[in-house]
């Protein structure tokens, strides 16, 4: 992975004298009390999706771009020796595109995390039940290619690939998506050695308000062993706020949901609270968790 990182910071640099460079992140801070199994804890635990990237892009005419993505953790009030911030491991990509597709080379979250995250109100982020709904599969691929064409107007397909350490199967992951009328439709697969993953999603928009619906399949090494899970969710928007929670459940006898509010301060800033609830009683997976953050995008 820091070689990827290198790799593309390096590639970042030579396009900065004719790129358009440009420097963005997310800094998000929850206080937060958890409790798992009975066993209650208050802190501001680490939130790992605050960062920091840097984005190169240069035209290469003909309408193809040649462009270059660092972005980082950041990690500062947990640091402790094994949480330290490392460059580029939320993506490191170098690639190019134009108005078909695109292929970038490096590390990067994978089509299977995108299409459950893109049909979850929470996206993922805190207090979100996807997590214990569906198997995310890693969330990213390292030393992986990542190639996304739109052959018609409205549809995309995606394929990305993950080069393994000797030993190990590699990763592939795919998707299609699109919109039907009102519906925006997501189908992907996910496939390393025996474990795979199956997911279809959808999400719809009336007035201010957005349902959404995700199933997904996944066979773990186990021969014959396969989870899933449902999750569906709704979020209304009401001028600067937004009431959001979701339901879900699987076939192993999980059963969480969540609720939160969001107020957006600005177009960048936003407060936000949230709670979650996954009820398996007598295990890691019975949690109460409650919290307030917030949320400053530049």
């Amino acid at each position: 992975m820091k070689k990827i990182a290198i790799a593309a910071a390096l590639a970042v640099t030579s396009l900065v004298a004719s790129a358009q460079v440009t420097v963005s992140g997310k800094i998000s801070q929850w206080v937060d009390s958890t409790s798992t199994g009975g066993d209650k804890v208050t802190a501001m635990p680490l939130e790992p999706t605050s960062n920091i990237g840097l984005t190169a892009r240069e035209d290469l005419g003909n309408g193809l771009s040649a462009r270059a993505v660092v972005e980082t953790s950041l990690r500062g009030n947990t640091v402790d020796g094994s949480n330290n911030t490392q460059l580029g491991d939320r993506q490191a990509t170098v690639g190019l595109a134009n108005r078909l597709g695109s292929i970038d080379l490096g590390r990067n979250v994978h089509s299977q995390f995108v299409a459950i995250s893109s049909n979850d109100p929470f996206n993922t982020l805190y207090g979100s039940v996807a997590g214990d709904v569906h198997n995310l599969r890693g969330l990213r691929f390292s030393n992986g290619t990542f190639v996304s064409v739109s052959p018609i107007p409205g549809m995309t397909a995606t394929y990305d690939r993950s080069n393994n350490a000797p030993g190990q199967a590699d990763a592939t992951a795919a998707s299609v998506s699109g919109r039907l009328a009102m519906i925006n439709a997501t189908a992907a697969v996910y496939e390393s050695g025996a474990e795979k993953s199956t997911v279809v999603g959808a999400n719809t928009k009336f007035g201010n308000t957005t349902v959404s619906y995700v199933h997904s399949d996944n066979q773990s090494l186990i021969v014959g062993e396969t989870k899933k899970g449902d999750l569906v969710g709704v979020a209304h928007k009401i001028g600067a706020y937004t009431a959001k929670a979701s339901y879900g459940r699987t076939n192993t006898e999980v059963k969480a949901y969540n609720l939160g509010v969001d107020y957006a301060l600005s177009k960048r800033t936003e407060v936000g609270v949230a709670y979650r609830n996954v009820n398996l009683a007598g295990t890691s997976q019975d949690i109460k968790q409650i919290g307030a953050g917030l949320t400053l995008r530049f």
